[in-house]
């Protein structure tokens, strides 16, 4: 009752900041009431305390700014609140306000801080003191530039993130422009894990506040996280395809970044992230950019590698029109791309290959057996590829492997009659013809022992070159 409340308030002996088991005392109810009569009786007490600690370390400013009152979060700060003071997961008043994204709870700290002394306006939560000193003495290029001596709308909560960071990640476009609007604020703030509001807002896929903040710099464009994602990174691997065609829009872009350092992320590029999806819309925008290098290899594979792996016959297309490809690279650990695909059995791809003529080496070995893409073709019985491979003008069929078998050798050794028939038809020159007849016959492959007899003899009937048969 009123009466009870005012012997309350003139009791000596009862602390007006008595707190219950549940932590909350008085002025924490009075707030949450929304009884602003009395919040106004007590904030007349001389002893009290305004930024009083209550359950989870929330202030009754924080409450007040939860529940949206204008009234109360006015008169709150009109009595020196502390709106940087963070609860126990670092969300000060100020961040909560930022969070509920309402311009006239945001105005009334926007104009407080205006109207207060240089003093006061330094002032910054005990919680996140030595967290905002070490950011300030973080010398790396584009760390948090939070100065003690500042306007302090770059107080950060428990995982380093600032007012622009909250709402640039929920897309609260008109909470980031005012935010903007302050001289002090930095937009290439970082978090505990080094990511700046532009990540955050492409992360979130959210184009119209990735384009406030780069109209307001693009200094942090390629800023990476400590997994090494950029922003575009972000946008190319959660499938944004607005921001990333803004972000490429940008005439400093890095599309050659190698992110995905993280527990869960494999490494990779924005252009390796394009060519998994099948999305061959992205790709042409990578691939337009002149900087692009289209062989970066991440985990294990350049992108042309990883269409080849999986099959994708319209991006590999897309990725052989690019100048730069290098389309018989073999990087550590892998084979060579034609090998690759031959080992897979994709015809398509392998015609898309055969296709580019000289600029295939066709001869190339792979890693484990060094065998050319024909022997490997012969020895998986893969006769529609292997005729493929054999439209091309530079095919050596005399290429040894490491264990010295010739393709023929490798088909009399399967016993693959198709391909060692087809080996044979081939106009080509086939040298030491008498040694794989010979291992036909002790292996009791008639069928293709006859045909090796039989292109010795046409070879001697035709004199295409010498029989070496004499000295075996």
């Amino acid at each position: 009752s009123r009466s009870t409340f005012k012997l309350f308030l003139r009791n000596q002996t009862t602390s007006v900041n008595l707190r219950n088991k549940a932590g909350k005392s008085a002025l924490w109810y009075s707030v949450e009431k929304k009884s602003s009569a009395v919040v106004r009786r007590l904030l007349k007490h001389p002893d009290i305390e305004i930024d009083l600690s209550h359950c989870e370390r929330q202030t009754v400013l924080w409450l007040a700014v939860f529940h949206q009152n204008r009234e109360l979060v006015a008169l709150l700060l009109s009595k020196g609140a502390n709106p940087n003071a963070a609860d126990q997961d670092g969300i000060s008043p100020w961040i909560e306000a930022c969070i509920k994204n309402k311009n006239v709870i945001k105005d009334l700290f926007l104009d407080h801080w205006n109207s207060i002394g240089p003093k006061l306006k330094s002032e910054t939560c005990t919680g996140n003191a030595e967290m905002i000193r070490d950011a300030a003495n973080n010398d790396d290029p584009g760390a948090l530039r939070v100065q003690l001596g500042g306007e302090n709308v770059d107080a950060v909560d428990h995982q380093g993130r600032t007012a622009l960071h909250l709402p640039a990640a929920h897309g609260n476009f008109s909470a980031v422009e005012s935010l903007l609007c302050q001289r002090s604020i930095d937009p290439g703030a970082l978090d505990q894990r080094n990511r700046t509001p532009l990540h955050a807002a492409a992360m979130g896929g959210h184009l119209a506040v990735v384009d406030l903040l780069l109209r307001r710099t693009n200094a942090f464009l390629n800023c990476q996280d400590i997994h090494g994602n950029t922003p575009l990174w972000w946008a190319a691997s959660r499938h944004h395809d607005d921001v990333t065609k803004r972000l490429l829009s940008e005439d400093d872009v890095d599309v050659n970044v190698v992110g995905g350092g993280g527990r869960y992320d494999r490494p990779s590029t924005s252009l390796h992230h394009a060519v998994r999806r099948l999305d061959t819309v992205v790709l042409r925008w990578l691939l337009a950019v002149p900087s692009l290098d289209p062989n970066i290899c991440a985990s294990f594979q350049s992108p042309l590698c990883l269409a080849i792996r999986e099959g994708h016959t319209a991006v590999l297309r897309l990725l052989l029109t690019h100048k730069d490809i290098q389309i018989n690279a073999q990087h550590p650990g892998g084979d060579a791309p034609l090998c690759l695909t031959t080992e897979n059995g994709n015809v398509d791809v392998v015609k898309l290959l055969v296709a580019q003529g000289s600029r295939l080496k066709i001869n190339q070995l792979n890693r484990i057996d060094e065998e050319t893409a024909v022997s490997v073709a012969i020895r998986n019985a893969s006769l529609h590829i292997l005729h493929i491979l054999l439209q091309h003008l530079d095919i050596n069929l005399n290429q040894h492997n490491r264990w010295g078998e010739t393709a023929l050798l490798i088909g009399v050794r399967e016993g693959n009659i198709e391909g060692v028939k087809r080996l044979l038809q081939d106009p080509r020159p086939i040298y030491s013809l008498g040694i794989p007849a010979e291992i036909a016959k002790s292996r009791k492959k008639n069928v293709i022992e006859k045909l090796i007899r039989d292109r010795i003899e046409h070879n001697s009937r035709r004199g295409y070159y010498r029989d070496q048969t004499a000295s075996i």
